[in-house]
């Protein structure tokens, strides 16, 4: 415990209340506060971990000066004349990426210090892009020029990629193991196991209602074998003797009349009514009385 510090505080190392990582064995852990848990955790040897506090390091490894030389150098060569230089004169008033995160020091250091972290940023992106495109090359079988690319993690598979297509479509595969659909227990055969309905089906079980004291699957198989052999007993009696069905030809029913024959049409009727401009001296009822007579004596 250090000097002058509680003893009602948790001894280093530990975790702060919040604290969003990962930490080995502690959803194990109950009875003790967050800090003390992760205290003992932390401090407990049989307890695997990285031997490191905080896994990724909070600041970035920083290039050298010969390999920070040899980037600028490397920017000057490829994009040729270039305003933003190793050693950057003050009172520049241009703009320099990344200088806002910089301060503290001489202009020129900040200033190098920022093109440096600006040009690193710009290689890593190249890099990566230049990865993908290799590997989507790859992927459709073109041929890389070699010597042009990064090289890839070596490749510990027996096979080579790309791999050359021998038909131009797969066959498909079908495993031996695979789960079929199970079949309507009134279909299975009458030694099959599964030849039942399980306990609490309320469906209805033909002829089960004549098997009492056994079991729910041991009634329902029973009365299942013997529906079953009924069906086929009736098929086969019936393919023996074969079946004649006689039907009659269904008789054509005449519908309701349009032109009634004993009485007339009832007044306001909008329909056709054949020969009636040519009736007149009637009422409309007495006129259209048997219309269709009257069609053909006109005829």
């Amino acid at each position: 415990m250090p000097v002058g510090k509680s003893i009602l505080m948790t001894p280093d190392p530990y975790h702060t209340p919040g604290y969003g990582g990962f930490c080995p064995q502690f959803k194990y852990q109950i009875g003790e506060t967050f800090g003390r848990t992760t205290c003992n955790l932390l401090r407990n040897p049989g307890v695997a971990s990285s031997g490191k506090l905080v896994l990724t390091d909070i600041r970035p490894v920083r290039p050298d000066s010969a390999s920070k030389s040899k980037l600028l150098a490397r920017r000057t060569q490829s994009w040729g004349d270039q305003k933003l230089v190793e050693k950057m004169v003050p009172g520049y008033t241009g703009f320099i990426p990344k200088s806002q995160h910089y301060y503290g020091n001489r202009y020129a250091l900040n200033s190098r210090n920022a093109i440096i972290d600006f040009e690193t940023d710009q290689q890593m992106h190249k890099n990566k892009m230049n990865e993908l495109k290799l590997t989507t090359a790859l992927q459709n079988g073109k041929m890389v020029p070699a010597g042009n690319t990064p090289k890839l993690p070596e490749i510990y598979s027996k096979y080579v990629t790309p791999l050359q297509p021998i038909a131009k479509e797969p066959q498909p595969y079908v495993s031996k193991h695979t789960v079929s659909q199970p079949l309507s227990p009134y279909y299975l055969s009458n030694n099959d196991s599964r030849k039942n309905f399980m306990s609490g089906y309320t469906g209805f079980v033909p002829r089960s209602r004549d098997q009492l004291g056994l079991g729910y699957p041991i009634i329902t198989h029973l009365a299942l074998n013997e529906f079953t052999d009924d069906l086929r007993a009736k098929s086969a009696t019936q393919a023996s003797e074969g079946v004649h069905v006689d039907r009659s030809a269904p008789a054509m029913m005449h519908g309701k009349p349009i032109y009634p024959v004993e009485t007339g049409l009832v007044p306001h009727y909008t329909g056709h009514i054949p020969g009636q401009k040519f009736r007149y001296g009637n009422t409309f009822g007495h006129s259209t009385e048997n219309a269709l007579k009257h069609k053909m004596s006109i005829l």
